[in-house]
């Protein structure tokens, strides 16, 4: 049985705080990312590159028809704003824990992500193993 993927999602994690640092690094483990290609990441911060992997701008982010997902790893209070913006370029979202701060944006985020057939997934989980990314994709 071929357990090589057909095809390759694009990802850009956005933040780079204690979350978006390990996502990263998970993200570049060829074992635990058959599924995802780490594009880049996204950062207020200008710092070039990370670890190997290249910064790239919001902007050319949302644009971008390399990137498939976007990985939200900030503070909780931007979460709402990110989802959004993500959506509305017409990419998959998943995000840390919590997605909103409310349930009316939360039901709001979910009609969007329905309305531009797009999905999304909270992590519930504080720590995550290596390849559970790649688990929390497949299995929305």
């Amino acid at each position: 049985m071929n357990t090589e993927p057909k095809r390759k999602f694009g990802v850009v994690v956005v933040g780079v705080g204690r979350a978006g640092s390990v996502r990263i690094r998970d993200l570049k483990d060829p074992h635990s990312s058959a599924f995802l290609n780490l594009i880049g990441f996204v950062s207020r911060r200008e710092l070039g590159s990370l670890d190997n992997v290249r910064q790239i701008s919001l902007e050319d982010a949302l644009r971008s028809q390399e990137v498939d997902v976007a990985y939200i790893c900030t503070e909780s209070s931007s979460h709402e704003d990110y989802i959004r913006q993500f959506l509305q370029a017409g990419k998959h979202v998943l995000v840390e824990y919590p997605m909103a701060l409310s349930f009316a944006a939360a039901q709001e985020l979910w009609e969007l992500a329905a309305q531009k057939a797009r999905c999304w997934v909270e992590n519930l989980l504080a720590q995550r193993s290596r390849g559970s990314t790649q688990l929390s994709f497949l299995l929305s």
